[in-house]
């Protein structure tokens, strides 16, 4: 008998990892494999990236909308609100033997709880990480401990999940989907980077990916000074992509449209497709903001990064990596120490160890009989 194994993803940086998994489950003979969209996907503000991935050849058993207005405290509560209640309904009607989540998103948190209630063994990717400068990290955290299977990405996270009292024989340390799915991209440099944008076939730019600060909320000061940072590099191009949905995110998204509105050489989309964003990334100067790509892919890519303030607190730091505070002061230190880094060997804390095979045989063959009757591990002082 097949075992039916559901994957979730909820915006386009969890599908940025899923997506080879995603094609390994649908092309194996002994998987049934089911699909559930939501969150981000569905909201055109973001560019309805559920049709990406319906044009890559997926098709959902059930894309879960939330119709999302507010993006603040009021609108991500009452989104995780109609998520619960739609994904009890979904899951108890794909009744799958394994349920896949990666990551920390709110929107994805409501069907790991449906799960948890229902008795669905759940297959957690990306535990045991720490950004303690967002709600994300509680949320991970949580995930983690009604989560039943771990994989994570290296032994630091390995660690932190027995510290929290999980079962070592059900942590599985694979490395990063994220890094075995760049590992197949074919790079082809100019040609392709002009049929995102033509001001990208001949220039050097930046890449801006911002996101608002949920734990420390000074999201005004945090974009303006960045963009203030910008106008110092005007001869770049500047590429940015649209901030995520948390609260803050319109605050953001108004700053960075001022700006371009009144600097032509600057380029604004909703949502770069999943081999779009990883060209950008390779070929930019480097990777402004605070997004995640800047620890997982950016120094694989051995793309230099500038973290901006306390979003990724917590997260192992590369050579590739320059922190920077909410000052403009040093932001500009980062960016000219980024302009100034030399590409040799970069230290990678996120490594693909084939991972997408060693995750494929453990989802097919580990034990599920009794799986959920989990049991908290103490450990000896």
């Amino acid at each position: 008998m097949k075992r039916k194994i559901c994957v979730l993803t909820s915006s386009r940086a969890d599908y940025n990892h899923l997506y080879i998994l995603m094609n390994k489950l649908k092309e194996a003979k002994d998987i049934d494999f089911k699909l559930i969209i939501t969150g981000m996907h569905t909201l055109k503000k973001f560019g309805f990236t559920y049709k990406e991935i319906i044009n890559d050849g997926f098709k959902p058993n059930f894309i879960i909308k939330t119709n999302q207005k507010d993006l603040n405290e009021k609108g991500m509560i009452e989104t995780m609100s109609i998520q619960l209640k739609k994904a009890y309904s979904a899951i108890k009607k794909i009744d799958p033997d394994i349920f896949i989540v990666l990551g920390d998103r709110y929107d994805m948190y409501p069907f790991a709880l449906a799960c948890h209630i229902i008795g669905t063994p759940i297959a957690h990717f990306h535990g045991g990480e720490v950004t303690t400068g967002a709600i994300d990290d509680a949320l991970r955290h949580s995930v983690s401990k009604l989560a039943d299977i771990h994989f994570v990405a290296n032994k630091e996270f390995e660690k932190r999940l027995i510290q929290m009292g999980e079962r070592k024989k059900f942590i599985y340390n694979v490395g990063s989907l994220g890094i075995d799915a760049i590992k197949k991209i074919k790079f082809n440099e100019r040609d392709y980077l002009s049929k995102i944008n033509k001001k990208l076939k001949e220039c050097k730019y930046f890449l801006i990916s911002l996101h608002p600060e949920t734990i420390d909320g000074n999201n005004q000061r945090l974009v303006k000074n960045v963009l203030t940072s910008l106008k110092k590099y005007k001869k770049y191009t500047q590429v940015f992509s649209y901030p995520n949905s948390d609260t803050g995110s319109n605050i953001i998204l108004k700053e960075i449209k001022n700006y371009i509105n009144s600097n032509k050489n600057s380029v604004l989309m909703p949502s770069y497709g999943r081999e779009e964003y990883l060209h950008l990334l390779k070929y930019s100067e480097f990777l402004i903001g605070n997004s995640s790509s800047g620890f997982v892919e950016a120094p694989y890519l051995n793309t230099p990064t500038v973290n901006v303030g306390t979003r990724q607190k917590g997260r192992p730091v590369t050579k590739s990596i320059f922190n920077a505070s909410y000052a403009c002061s040093s932001i500009l230190k980062s960016i000219k120490n980024s302009l100034n880094y030399k590409k040799s060997d970069n230290t990678i804390n996120y490594k693909g160890k084939n991972t997408i095979n060693a995750v494929l045989r453990i989802l097919k063959t580990v034990k599920l009989d009794g799986i959920k009757n989990k049991s908290f591990i103490d450990i000896r002082w």
